[in-house]
């Protein structure tokens, strides 16, 4: 599932997005973490809101899937998903004791940032053809994959579960997945119009917002104002 051109459709949404990107890796979330001054209790909001939004990807994944007409795509899809259902793995399950969260009994609340993130994924999945849906999802791997071997560049923390994360995100392990994902959306939009391309940067781009905005949201421990 490849393709040559001049420059790929995934480069494009990536030189778009990456004034986004730059203002990411330059919120303060990011920088008192990776210094080791991130309050931990801010720390577990994420970890708490993270946690609610990967189960709603998994979701998302799965519409996408049974919405693809390409057996091909669509079994890369569903491939991605029996990956995200197992999240033992994951960093927040190993780090699930010393953060004090039991996600088997969820008693926290999606804040605005994260409802406002997922629906627009939602909408996509559903309501969008599969190139959109990629487009719409796709930001969340790569902006993690980015913020990962950017932190993992610098002086490390000396508290070891910020230490963790940014070993998660940065040592390598998560590059074939994200390539992959970037794959599908290239050999998507080699058959795909350029009305539909320009809506799906307009999508790609909402999504690296809503990346911004889901660390400032943790950031500032927000919830619902009323």
């Amino acid at each position: 599932m490849s393709q040559s051109t001049i420059e790929k459709p995934s480069t494009h949404l990536a030189e778009l997005a990456a004034p986004i990107v730059d203002q990411i890796m330059a919120h303060p979330y990011l920088r008192e973490l990776q210094a080791g001054t991130l309050p931990l209790e801010t720390f577990r909001f994420y970890v708490q809101q993270d946690w609610l939004y990967l189960q709603e990807r998994v979701r998302g994944l799965a519409v996408m899937a049974g919405r693809c007409p390409d057996p091909k795509v669509g079994k890369i899809l569903f491939e991605r998903v029996e990956r995200l259902v197992n999240l033992d793995n994951h960093f927040h399950k190993q780090h699930a004791a010393a953060l004090d969260l039991d996600f088997d009994h969820i008693t926290w609340k999606m804040n605005h940032a994260n409802l406002a993130y997922t629906n627009h994924q939602f909408a996509a999945a559903y309501g969008g053809s599969t190139i959109e849906a990629v487009a719409a999802m796709l930001p969340c791997p790569c902006v993690y994959l980015e913020v990962g071997k950017q932190l993992i560049k610098g002086p490390q923390p000396t508290n070891s579960i910020y230490a963790d994360w940014i070993k998660f995100y940065g040592d390598g392990r998560q590059d074939e997945a994200v390539a992959e994902f970037v794959e599908v959306y290239d050999y998507l939009a080699a058959a795909t119009d350029p009305a539909t391309l320009a809506r799906c940067e307009d999508i790609y781009l909402a999504s690296t917002r809503y990346e911004w905005w889901f660390w400032d949201a943790a950031y500032k421990r927000e919830t619902w104002p009323v």
